[in-house]
């Protein structure tokens, strides 16, 4: 299990001091989607695109370009490099890891039997689809869906764990039938492979609870470290809504305390 263990809970990112965790995390929400690339940043409301700001310096609102002046660029790029600063980094720390203890999971499980349980697949697939309605990356995007970000360790230790928990014992039955089959042939001692199954389960499910928490501690700790970036381009945000009144439609960042 020591392969599990490593691969569920390695998580390739450096985190800042751990005093930050005695910061009261804000409670920010984003009101919008995000989809940014190297040259564009979408601003997306029920699966369309509403605000675009090409290369930090040009602005499109529902499609018409909105021509700016000199200093008024200067505030949309200050408003495009903060969302890039923070939004980006955000998602790779929600999605690393996730994907390799996945495939962790699936790989030991399926070492219980010769047959790959179909519904540890099923299950798996629905965990892959949650975490990427939330969070995608690509080789060339990001993707933030609306949601606080103060309850985001939530989505990973009540959502996303129920859903790894469904699959790992989901596939309990189907694993029994191999071994059953595999005791009619005489493959084997069935007795000590269930022994061996049950033990196993058990020490997956808490590796399961051990690295989601783990992961919402470190999202966590990731939004206090932000908290002062937030509130900066939320002030630069509203500082383009005066400018560009119709920004204000599209409101994107929202900090409640």
């Amino acid at each position: 299990m020591a392969f599990l263990s490593r691969a569920i809970l390695s998580l390739p990112i450096a985190l800042s001091s751990i005093a930050a965790f005695a910061q009261k995390p804000c409670d920010v929400e984003l009101r919008h989607g995000l989809i940014i690339t190297d040259d564009v940043i979408r601003i997306v409301d029920k699966g369309q695109t509403r605000v675009q700001i090409n290369n930090n310096n040009q602005l499109f609102i529902r499609g018409y370009w909105v021509d700016l002046g000199e200093d008024e660029s200067k505030v949309l790029e200050q408003f495009s490099q903060g969302i890039r600063q923070t939004v980006p980094e955000l998602v790779n720390l929600a999605t690393d890891g996730v994907n390799l203890g996945l495939s962790a999971i699936e790989q030991v499980v399926e070492g219980m039997s010769d047959k790959e349980p179909e519904v540890l697949k099923t299950q798996l697939q629905y965990v892959e689809r949650a975490l990427m309605d939330k969070f995608k990356r690509g080789d060339d995007f990001f993707f933030i869906a609306p949601q606080s970000l103060s309850q985001i360790d939530d989505f990973f230790t009540k959502e996303i764990s129920q859903k790894i928990h469904s699959a790992v014992h989901g596939s309990l039955g189907a694993i029994l039938v191999s071994l059953g089959d595999a005791f009619k042939s005489r493959e084997g001692n069935i007795e000590d492979r269930i022994n061996d199954m049950g033990q196993r389960m058990d020490i997956i499910t808490k590796e399961i609870d051990k690295s989601l928490q783990k992961k919402a501690d470190q999202l966590e700790l990731k939004a206090s470290e932000y908290c002062e970036y937030l509130n900066t381009l939320d002030v630069t945000e509203s500082r383009l809504q005066a400018i560009v009144p119709g920004m204000a439609d599209f409101d994107l960042v929202q900090i409640k305390s």
